[in-house]
């Protein structure tokens, strides 16, 4: 259980760090986007490591809630899982809440990482 809360602050770390270190202006202008990546590149390659870092860790863990919510169809559904999916819920609710566009993106990267590599 430790691991699991572990790889929850991993996640939260990793998308905090994400969203603080890539700046996403209102409106969107692609090449201001660029060129803040070109003045900063090595903040540019500190959050690339942690969306990179971040979208492992949260795609293992999704991969891992799919492989048990296969099995919890054939048993009762354990409190385990359920807690799981709520502190993945939780991360996700407090990083939407600090930058929505940076979560959307950093989430469902995780979730087609997860889905891609679970085994059948």
């Amino acid at each position: 259980m430790f691991k699991k809360v572990g790889m929850l602050v991993v996640i939260f770390i990793c998308g905090y760090l994400l969203i603080e270190w890539i700046s996403i202006t209102h409106p969107f202008v692609l090449s201001e986007f660029f060129i803040a990546f070109v003045i900063n590149p090595l903040k540019f390659f500190a959050s690339s490591v942690a969306c990179f870092i971040g979208v492992l860790c949260n795609g293992k863990l999704i991969r891992e809630l799919i492989h048990k919510l296969r099995k919890a169809r054939i048993k009762l559904i354990q409190i385990q899982l359920i807690m799981e999916c709520i502190g993945l819920f939780l991360v996700f609710i407090l990083l939407f809440q600090l930058g929505w566009a940076h979560t959307l993106v950093f989430f469902s990267l995780s979730i087609l990482y997860g889905m891609i590599s679970v085994e059948i």
